[in-house]
């Protein structure tokens, strides 16, 4: 085997393919310096002026503002009010409903047999408007739950479409139950509804979902004991504060410790700690609580949840685990970057390393084309021109015959990512630098791992040579059952670019490709790219990695092994029986 791929190395670098993937890779590096303008990265840093006075009053507040200080211990009231008020959408709120519907129910079976009592036009009328007062008193209740789940306490969770239903219904009723009618009026109105409207109603209800919080969480965010998270970040925040307050005693004492601006600038530093601190809290309550409404939903459903349409339960889950992170090691967010993706940079300003992973996203669209004609014209190519009888009739066996010339277009194309990584890697720290903080990733929306921008380029260099692999054997595949190179070929490249097209044109994350195979071959999105791509531009629809629902790394290695295995496998069998 070896002597087949040593033998087809040098024939694939004898022709001008390999070469054009060179002056491809260089054009792209170009290109790429023009072309690449990313949004920036916005790292939330409160920017204080002035003198030190004019700093600490900004911080502390006035007679007239308030200041930074009670900005932020609002966001952290706030988050603990969600998750106090949290356990309502579980049983208050589902019994206030209940009990609404019920009322409604009851003024309902009044209004409907005042139409065969002996009722009075006044006593109808006054039936009426409490059945109505008890209407819109039920949709007060289911408002107030929904408006609660968009500032994010997830009361109810509910699609938007049957949301929509809701709101049609009601809207619907109010106009049948509010006319003045008479009794034999009445009975027309109440049939109408009995038949049309209230089984509709009655279903609605029935999808609302209550999400609940455990007792232990609750206390875990309200609860004043030493051990809770709530009391640990009143502590953080108090010691943040009293650094302030010492610094500003100093400062009164002598003004000249900020003759050089020492002073402002560690005012500054702790007026930020003391912010990215407080938002470290409010976004883990935020993510706990989103993370909990999901817990209630399957993982597969075709999910449009109201106010969550945007969201996953994917992505829920990794911006918990990080905030945990952050918050169980005492860190903030502005110490780290993010993970490498199209449409934002990594960090404040773009470096080396958000420019490398654009052109290798770039690139990888060429080297998988450059894999899938090599690999067909290796096999069916080499039929066709009759060169790979010669080859038969050694004493090879087929199995290395196939496996050898697959394992040289693997090899080529190990070399060539490497070489264009190397290469654009000089160029982005010739143009933007190298400086860049540790990224924080949540590998598998499960563990939080710190890791150089370098090595992220090696875990996406290892993602797009295993997608490159999921090809060529899909390409050997075909060039083994079919005679023409050509069509081989040509239906290959029509599914990768259907594959490139496909999550431009149905790409929300509970869409109908988390069923799809080939969501799943992108080892590289599981490192938390996803969280933060920008799906506002096509550059990005097209480049940015993607997560779908279900996806986690047992399914992606599943996907890429089944299909490397069954189509190599099934390629040696057909290429051993076929007529050479």
């Amino acid at each position: 085997m070896f002597k087949i791929i040593n033998a087809e190395l040098k024939k694939i670098v004898s022709k001008p393919g390999i070469y054009v993937l060179a002056i491809l890779l260089a054009v792209i590096l170009v290109l790429g310096v023009f072309i690449y303008e990313p949004s920036l990265y916005q790292d939330n840093t409160i920017n204080l002026s002035g003198s030190f006075d004019m700093q600490y009053s900004d911080y502390v507040g006035n007679g007239v503002n308030s200041g930074i200080k009670v900005e932020y211990d609002d966001l952290i009231s706030d988050a603990t009010e969600s998750v106090a008020r949290y356990n309502e959408g579980g049983s208050t709120t589902k019994e206030k409903i209940d009990n609404a519907k019920q009322n409604f129910e009851t003024y309902y079976n009044a209004y409907k047999e005042s139409s065969v009592n002996d009722s009075s036009s006044e006593y109808i009328a006054t039936i009426k408007n409490n059945l109505l007062s008890a209407l819109r008193n039920l949709n007060t209740i289911v408002s107030n739950a929904i408006n609660a789940t968009s500032q994010g306490s997830y009361l109810i969770v509910t699609t938007t479409e049957n949301y929509r239903e809701y709101n049609s219904l009601y809207d619907e009723m109010l106009k049948i139950f509010d006319v003045t009618a008479t009794k034999e009026q009445i009975s027309e109105i109440c049939h109408d509804y009995e038949q049309n409207l209230r089984p509709q109603f009655n279903s609605v209800f029935e999808s609302f979902i209550y999400p609940n919080l455990s007792e232990e969480t609750i206390n875990k965010y309200t609860s004043t004991d030493k051990n809770s998270r709530l009391t640990i970040i009143t502590n953080r925040l108090e010691e943040i504060h009293s650094q302030i307050v010492e610094l500003n005693q100093e400062f009164q004492a002598d003004t000249t410790i900020d003759s050089d601006g020492s002073a402002r600038n560690e005012l500054g530093r702790l007026v930020n700690l003391y912010a990215s601190t407080a938002r470290t809290y409010s976004n883990l309550v935020r993510n706990e609580l989103l993370s909990n409404a999901f817990s209630f939903t399957s993982t597969n459903e075709q999910l449009n949840l109201l106010f969550l349409d945007t969201e996953s339960e994917y992505n829920a889950n990794s911006l918990l685990i990080k905030y945990d992170y952050l918050f169980e090691n005492n860190k903030t967010e502005d110490e780290f970057a993010n993970p490498l993706t199209i449409g934002i940079t990594s960090n404040n300003q773009i470096n080396a390393y958000d420019y490398v992973y654009f052109i290798l996203k770039l690139f990888s669209f060429i080297l998988i084309v450059y894999a899938i004609m090599s690999t067909i014209h290796a096999i069916s190519g080499e039929i066709k021109d009759g060169s790979m009888r010669y080859l038969a009739i050694r004493p090879v066996s087929r199995y290395n015959i196939l496996f050898g010339k697959l394992l040289a277009v693997f090899i080529m194309t190990v070399i060539m990512t490497i070489f264009s990584a190397i290469i654009a890697l000089l160029v982005g720290g010739a143009v933007y630098g190298f400086y860049s903080l540790e990224i924080l990733t949540i590998f598998n929306s499960s563990v939080a791992i710190t890791m150089h921008p370098l090595v992220m380029i090696v875990v996406f260099l290892v993602s797009l040579l295993l997608e490159v692999l999921v090809y060529m054997a899909i390409s050997a595949l075909l060039a083994t059952l079919l005679k023409s190179d050509l069509f081989a070929v040509t239906i290959m490249l029509v599914f990768y670019i259907i594959n490139v097209i496909l999550p431009i044109v149905f790409g929300g994350i509970n869409s109908g490709l988390a069923f799809y195979p080939f969501s799943h071959i992108s080892l590289y999105a599981l490192f938390g790219s996803s969280i933060y791509a920008v799906q506002d531009n096509l550059l990005n629809n097209m480049l940015g990695e993607k997560i779908y629902a279900g996806s986690n790394i047992i399914l992606t290695i599943a996907v890429i092994l089944l299909i490397v295995v069954i189509c190599n496998f099934i390629s040696a069998r057909l290429f051993k029986k076929k007529e050479l």
